[in-house]
């Protein structure tokens, strides 16, 4: 019991404080730098957005925008060298950024779940599945062996996997890529978090089970009333399964609003270019977009615009300074918008 009393005494504030809450997640300003003195540099920059409870924020860009360094930051869980710098990130109304170590560890355990893209090299090879999944359970909710081992067969057969009694002391290895995501599905849920984070969750999977696995994660969204934040390259997906939108390039917001809006008329370039690069069923006969160049280096970003570089609307202005915001709801950093709907 005064283990139990030990573990709550630094945690972050639970279901029963939140009932009255609907933001889950509130990030303002947020910068990540590495290194330091004058060799520091930013790869994330003043980056805000918030997801409310059973909402689901798309966090979308090419590889190397910043994605990724996102979910780490949120995480607690920057590579060596990396520190926020600057900003705010509020898990209900707990401060983030201000936890001990002890605690934060509590609140990946307890608060945040977060699926990798990657299953194989997440899972620990030399554990079982049920070891892996009880884990957290026993660590941050106080259960003994047993109802641990009893929490991960319930957690298994939740997600869906097959003879999950027979499959409970299986290793990573022994389970299909599917299979393996499922496990690491089940490991995210384990104390029931209040903030999922799924990064880039269907990478290596055929279409088949992308389909399942992100039908899976949208069930359970619903079951447990968890905020999402996916992220992804796939704008096709983010369509379907986001309420949210946010547009990342060189480490900065471009765009962010709702998904029904972004989509029916994105304002910035580079979300526009992003779109007509999305293969599509019909209209064979159009050729897909693409965007001549490569996003600058963290350390090379320009003073202005971070995409003036590959911008077919580039104008000197653009090099001056990062464009102000315009909008309010869906909103931009532009200073030529493509043109908004009628």
């Amino acid at each position: 019991m005064a283990d139990k009393t030990q573990h709550r005494s630094h945690m972050p504030l639970r279901e029963t404080d939140m009932r009255s809450e609907t933001t889950v997640l509130q990030v303002k300003d947020l910068t990540v730098t590495f290194g330091r003195g004058r060799k520091a540099f930013n790869v994330i920059e003043s980056l805000s957005f918030e997801v409310r409870a059973g909402e689901t924020l798309g966090l979308v860009g090419e590889s190397g925008s910043g994605k990724s360094m996102t979910a780490a930051a949120l995480m607690g869980l920057l590579p060596w060298g990396g520190k926020i710098s600057s900003g705010s990130v509020q898990l209900g109304n707990t401060e983030i950024t201000r936890l001990s170590n002890a605690a934060l560890r509590a609140a990946r355990g307890r608060e945040i779940g977060m699926i990798f893209q990657n299953p194989l090299s997440s899972l620990n090879p030399s554990l079982t599945v049920a070891q892996q999944i009880a884990e957290p359970y026993r660590l941050y909710c106080g259960a003994t062996d047993q109802a641990a081992r009893a929490h991960a067969l319930q957690l298994l057969q939740e997600v869906g996997v097959p003879d999950a009694e027979r499959r409970l002391d299986d290793y990573p290895h022994q389970f299909s890529g599917g299979m393996r995501q499922r496990v690491m599905i089940a490991m995210a849920l384990t104390c029931k978090p209040r903030l999922l984070i799924a990064d880039e969750p269907t990478t290596a999977l055929d279409v088949i089970n992308q389909a399942q696995i992100l039908r899976l994660i949208q069930r359970l969204q619903k079951e447990h009333g968890m905020a999402v934040i996916f992220i992804t390259h796939d704008l096709s997906l983010v369509a379907e399964y986001a309420q949210k939108v946010m547009v990342l390039y060189a480490g900065k917001t471009v765009e962010q609003g709702p998904a029904e809006a972004f989509f029916r008329a994105p304002r910035h370039p580079y979300s526009q270019a992003l779109l007509h690069a999305i293969p599509r069923l019909f209209n064979t006969g159009e050729r897909l977009g693409d965007i001549d160049g490569l996003p600058p280096r963290p350390q090379e970003f320009p003073v202005g615009c971070r995409f003036a570089e590959r911008c077919p609307a580039v104008t000197p202005e653009c090099l001056q300074a990062y464009p102000t915001r315009q909008g309010e709801v869906h909103h931009f950093y532009c200073i030529h918008p493509v043109r908004g709907a009628a």
